[in-house]
């Protein structure tokens, strides 16, 4: 694994953009997360608190990246993020990103928050857009090994 592709993940995981150790801005990490190579099974991270996986979909066309993360403590699920790049939104004309946060208690999943931005960054309303991309993603709630 590229030493990119695990700081991008953890970057993503706790939201910090000027973590120890980054020395690249929020537009670089957003510029190369199309870029991301993920092997086509999920990949697990370990890191000093616990464990990560990695999983990533994309279209063929390359109409759409969906980037999903899970935190495990203690092999038990705490934390799910799942990140879209997408075009076909019917509100925006260009790229458009989708970010959801959930927690998770037990078997409970409940939304963070969701942010809908534009390629630059800015925040997009989300009235009239349609999400062709939000699949079902089968989250695993006890990580195995």
């Amino acid at each position: 694994m590229n030493k990119l592709f695990i700081v991008v993940y953890i970057i993503l995981l706790y939201g910090c953009w000027s973590c120890s150790g980054s020395q690249h801005s929020l537009s670089y990490y957003k510029s190369h997360l199309d870029e991301i190579k993920i092997p086509s099974s999920d990949s697990i991270i370990t890191i000093s608190n616990g464990k990560i996986m990695l999983s990533k979909d994309e279209g063929e066309s390359g109409d759409y990246v969906n980037l999903y993360l899970q935190y495990y403590k203690n092999n038990k699920l705490q934390y799910y993020k799942r990140i879209s790049r997408f075009f076909n939104s019917l509100c925006y004309d260009g790229v458009l990103e989708e970010s959801e946060e959930y927690n998770v208690k037990g078997t409970q999943i409940k939304l963070k928050k969701r942010i809908l931005k534009d390629e630059n960054g800015n925040k997009v309303d989300s009235t009239g857009c349609q999400f062709p991309y939000r699949f079902p993603f089968k989250l695993t709630h006890i990580l195995n090994e």
